[in-house]
């Protein structure tokens, strides 16, 4: 009778215990993969904003306005806009190359737009990929901020070279 009680005892203890799920390594895990706004401020790149005649330059490119706004969110760690199908981001880019203003319309600036398209393109692929390292997100973002700020720097350079008053030395005859 005393081995059947403690037979009982010990089969309603080994069903009573559950395997042990440890909460702390499945939460780590997620913040691994979870992108945070300090994350992209530890990034190194050097950020430049439009200049006053630039920015009257592209006041009217509302996809560059759009893009720049969805950079700033991405800034504080918002993937959302680089989460969508291919399709949809293609669209964007395309609209974004079509409403170009001809006064930023230079091959240099075509180049920059050239990689700011890559760039967005493979950050968008990355994005949404679910067994994806935080360390190859990261320098996505950072090739796209880099790519992001290359384009402004080029049109920022663009205004100041005209600009410039370059008058050539006059030659006595």
């Amino acid at each position: 009778m005393k081995q059947l009680f403690l037979l009982s005892v010990l089969i309603f203890m080994s069903c009573k215990s559950e395997p042990k799920v440890d909460e702390t390594a499945t939460e780590n895990q997620e913040k691994t993969y979870v992108i945070t706004a300090e994350d992209i401020e530890k990034l190194n790149y050097t950020d430049y904003i439009l200049s006053s005649n630039s920015q009257q330059a592209v006041l009217d490119w509302q996809k560059f306005q759009d893009l720049q706004g969805h950079i700033e969110l991405l800034k504080n760690g918002d993937l959302s806009f680089f989460k969508v199908e291919k399709e949809i981001m293609a669209e964007f880019i395309s609209e974004l190359k079509a409403e170009q203003p001809p006064t930023v319309t230079t091959p240099a600036i075509r180049s920059r737009m050239t990689v700011l398209e890559t760039t967005l393109l493979r950050l968008q692929d990355l994005a949404n990929l679910d067994n994806i390292k935080k360390k190859d997100l990261l320098e996505s973002i950072k090739e796209l901020l880099v790519a992001n700020v290359n384009l402004i720097l080029q049109i920022n350079k663009k205004f100041e070279k005209e600009a410039q008053q370059i008058q050539l030395p006059v030659r006595p005859e």
